[in-house]
């Protein structure tokens, strides 16, 4: 279904992967999502490392095997990044080739790379960056404005629009808001949700359609938690995340 392929395009924003502020400074910060299926069974974790603007998160199976991995360097809404798939070789991402700025993409190890120039797009929102869009406008949306941007999706070479805005019910001391497509048939996609605690404007759970293909080469619906606040971790960790091989299998539908 076109409008689904849409919805499933719309979040291989890796959007959540979801970038919290990164830090400043020498200390090396990191914290771990866990993404559950609807049924509360957990599919994977990803940590995060962030450094002096720059970030790598280590996408590990339930067994804790790493599977995939994405580097992201730059804190604002426009971020380049890599991310790659050890289990079928997908990868995309944004880079600087000599002048230009491109986004690129590869469906699978046996697939041709794609790419063009990030400014036909139209896109102002890649990836992670997402997360600095949110705390950019966070007192229009915290007033209740509806936004509206154009985010980059590699897997089309181009870029949908989305349109975020607060919704009720949020427990005292969060904001909650739902995305979806802003288009006349955005209605009939699904919305995703993010919970961001006030305090530190920091993301503290996602529920949607993943990021993440599993076994099957879908995108399930899931729900990813993180934790409070992250945490100082020694070099040596993030060294390791950067060196970790990647698994070509996952086991357990993933």
């Amino acid at each position: 279904m076109q409008i689904q392929r849409l919805a499933t395009g719309l979040l291989l924003l890796s959007l959540l992967h979801c970038g919290h502020a990164a830090g400043s400074g020498t200390d090396i910060k990191s914290y771990t999502g866990n993404a559950y299926d609807s049924g509360g069974r957990l599919l994977y974790r990803e940590t995060h490392f962030i450094q002096d603007g720059s970030r790598l998160i280590l996408y590990r199976c339930t067994d804790g095997r790493a599977f995939a991995r994405k580097n992201v360097e730059g804190d604002g809404a426009a971020p380049n990044f890599d991310f790659s798939d050890g289990r079928d070789g997908y990868r995309e991402g944004v880079r600087n080739t000599g002048n230009v700025r491109e986004v690129f993409w590869r469906d699978g190890a046996d697939k041709p790379l794609k790419q063009t120039a990030v400014a036909k797009t139209g896109a102002v929102v890649f990836d992670a960056g997402f997360d600095a869009y949110v705390r950019q406008h966070w007192t229009a949306l915290e007033r209740g404005d509806a936004l509206r941007a154009r985010f980059l999706v590699p897997s089309r070479l181009g870029a949908i629009g989305i349109r975020l805005q607060q919704r009720e019910g949020a427990p005292a001391g969060f904001l909650d808001l739902g995305m979806r497509l802003d288009a006349w048939y955005g209605f009939a996609a699904p919305e995703f949700r993010l919970r961001y605690r006030k305090t530190g404007r920091w993301l503290s759970r996602f529920e949607g359609i993943g990021t993440i293909r599993n076994a099957a080469g879908s995108y399930p619906k899931l729900r990813i938690e993180f934790p409070d606040a992250p945490v100082v971790v020694p070099l040596s960790a993030l060294q390791s995340a950067r060196n970790a091989a990647l698994a070509s299998s996952c086991g357990a539908g993933m």
